[in-house]
């Protein structure tokens, strides 16, 4: 069962540095065919002044830093009974590559569910709001996981 005790707690913080290759990673794994995250020339034509991230994008720095494994296990969460309930991002200005982004991840909500068949979940609420290297708001995405009983 999820620590309640730890609403409102933050963790250290994630430092990335946005790289071209991820950017055209991401697109391709989601199959975005879109040119301007493929190619920079491409993203200038458009009005970009660089590849910018695509919509999705706050996902990589979180799942490819060790925070979430650290988060999980500080919250008490069973490993084998997690779920990714969803994702949700708000963007405050373009991110491209170079951009070094830097977020808090913070526990906003736990609350206990349960389902129609009478099971017991948890549902935790993890919110990172990312700066850029000027110190600019950048993005903020939340994430729900779900520990089911």
């Amino acid at each position: 069962m999820a620590d309640s005790s730890k609403v409102g707690t933050e963790y250290s913080p994630i430092i990335w540095e946005v790289e071209r290759g991820k950017i055209r990673e991401l697109a391709k794994a989601i199959g975005d065919p879109n040119p301007v995250y493929l190619d920079k020339e491409a993203a200038i034509a458009e009005g970009y002044k660089d590849t910018p991230a695509p919509p999705t994008f706050m996902t990589v720095p979180m799942m490819w830093c060790d925070k979430m494994p650290a988060i999980i296990n500080d919250l008490k969460i069973n490993f084998m009974m997690l779920l990714h309930g969803e994702e949700e991002y708000e963007y405050y200005r373009q991110i491209y590559p170079g951009d070094i982004i830097t977020g808090t991840p913070r526990v906003i909500n736990i609350e206990g569910k349960e389902s129609k068949s009478g099971s017991r979940m948890d549902m935790v609420t993890l919110e990172v709001l990312y700066k850029n290297q000027r110190g600019e708001d950048v993005a903020k995405s939340r994430t729900l996981i779900i520990e089911r009983k």
